[in-house]
């Protein structure tokens, strides 16, 4: 199945927003990277024990594994989705997508101090609750869409018998 080409706005909205979300996606990853070259470590609520700490240094390499998982999903589908030149909109669609939670697990990665976001960050629980509910309302919506996606098209075949009730047949004899 092949969609309709794309307009040339269309194609360069597209191709626009795919480039300025993985320019911003390389810009926060080489953030994270000069930070972690530097030994710059977070800065946790005081509250917070050691343990907690871990914790949720452990939820954030939990959702990468899962992103990467997403993206394996992402590239093995490809093939199978419908497409159009010189990309699919599907293709295109999933890619932002993934580009835009990539931007969002890098934005969970650079936080230098936990303490700047107030009264939530205080408390552990609620942050970690806050995060285990975000992730997984995202991971759940994009596993969605996948499985829509890549789910093959219903058919829509009619079948059985149809026939015209009370036809009447009209014939004339001439006399």
């Amino acid at each position: 199945m092949r969609y309709a080409n794309l307009s040339p706005s269309t194609q360069l909205l597209l191709i626009g927003l795919i480039a300025l979300l993985s320019a911003s996606l390389f810009t926060r990853a080489v953030v994270f990277f000069f930070r972690e070259n530097t030994g710059v470590r977070p800065i946790y609520p005081g509250t917070w024990s050691q343990a907690q700490c871990r914790a949720l240094e452990n939820i954030r390499l939990l959702i990468g594994l899962a992103l990467i998982s997403f993206w394996g999903l992402f590239f093995f589908l490809a093939p199978s989705l419908p497409t159009n030149w010189p990309f699919g909109y599907l293709h295109a669609i999933f890619f932002i997508i993934l580009l835009l939670i990539s931007n969002a697990w890098v934005l969970l990665l650079i936080p230098r101090d936990w303490k700047k976001f107030g009264a939530i960050s205080r408390s552990f629980w609620i942050t970690i609750a806050f995060l285990v509910i975000w992730w997984g309302a995202i991971f759940a919506a994009t596993g969605w869409m996948f499985s829509k996606a890549s789910a093959p098209p219903v058919l829509h075949a009619l079948s059985g018998v149809y026939a015209m009730q009370n036809f009447q047949t009209s014939t004339k004899s001439g006399g």
